[in-house]
């Protein structure tokens, strides 16, 4: 009750404000209603990744106490799956680990999405950033007659999760999956501080270049290109596929093989990505639902009934450092 009451407070603060990804956001209009989500930054977030939530205002010291626990245990949940996923940075404070309320009524509704991509593919902006979005996490507050709401994601069939942990890899984020055969698929990586042979130290632009990782080293799928393209990463890959022989990838089953995470003409269609399970987790109050945020396309389907408040964010780990030989 602790937290519905915080959010409760933020109503009438007026601080519960519509938010980006909503439903009836078209085209970029904020044309939002009252069926739309919104949200609210945890205001007293920034102090609990110190180990205190001073900012939290009660008059009952036992409120703060409520409140004080439930600070450590998100805490004490970001090291735990910092260790168990080794992802060490992802301990660090000061990164920009995120925290927000959100509150879904009727009608409300998230379009399919990514919370986090490859830096190369958000432009320059990407590279600047000290942390990233690593673990994806919220805490179901609904009511308990919650109707609707569902969070759908498109979990990835025939893994093969003996070979390579999915996500990243030496600090290269993952950008797809390669279909090695019926009942096989592979993460596929990107590399873009690459750096070709032929090349050597004479270049001082790095280059791109996919790979997976298969008998525990580094096979590359692609040719390696120079990133001054002028349409989008999805785009680029999305045309190479289809320019078989002298196009980017080193073999026709690669290009056949390969599926973009981010696939927005298959998205844009309502159909689930290429060897992908749907997996509808129902909004039950108390619920902790955790999962990568740059491997999971997901989306929320629309409340039917009822309130669905959540306390939701993202715990952070380290940006891949730009290589000190690019500098």
């Amino acid at each position: 009750m602790m937290l519905l009451n915080d959010i409760d407070r933020l109503i009438v603060e007026k601080k519960m404000v519509p938010s980006g990804l909503s439903n009836t956001n078209k085209g970029g209009k904020q044309n939002f209603g009252e069926s739309d989500r919104t949200t609210c930054p945890v205001p007293w977030w920034s102090d609990s990744l110190q180990g205190n939530i001073s900012t939290f205002s009660t008059n009952r010291d036992e409120d703060s106490a409520v409140m004080k626990r439930i600070s450590d245990k998100i805490q004490d949940l970001r090291h735990d799956v910092a260790s168990v996923l080794n992802r060490p940075t992802m301990n660090e404070p000061t990164y920009e680990h995120e925290c927000y309320y959100s509150r879904s009524t009727v009608g409300a509704s998230l379009k399919r999405h990514m919370d986090e991509r490859h830096e190369e593919t958000k432009g320059p902006r990407g590279w600047m950033l000290s942390s990233r979005r690593s673990v994806s996490w919220l805490i179901y507050l609904s009511d308990v007659d919650i109707q609707g709401g569902e969070l759908r994601s498109f979990v990835k069939n025939n893994l093969n999760s003996n070979e390579q942990e999915v996500g990243s890899h030496a600090g290269n984020l993952q950008v797809g999956w390669l279909d090695v055969d019926r009942h096989s698929t592979v993460p596929v990586y990107m590399n873009s501080w690459f750096r070709p042979a032929e090349v050597g130290s004479r270049s001082i632009e790095p280059f791109c270049i996919l790979y997976t990782i298969m008998d525990g080293k580094e096979h590359y799928i692609s040719k390696p290109w120079n990133n001054s393209m002028d349409t989008s990463f999805a785009e680029f890959i999305s045309a190479q596929k289809f320019n078989q022989g002298q196009g980017l990838f080193t073999s026709t089953s690669f290009a056949k093989g390969f599926n973009l995470l981010e696939d927005r003409q298959v998205w844009d269609a309502g159909l689930a990505p290429p060897g992908s399970a749907i997996d509808d987790v129902v909004p039950r109050r108390g619920s902790l639902v955790m999962f990568d945020s740059a491997t999971v396309p997901h989306e929320v389907l629309a409340v039917k009934g009822g309130v669905r408040p959540a306390l939701a964010g993202w715990f952070h780990e380290q940006t891949q450092p730009i290589p000190e030989e690019f500098f």
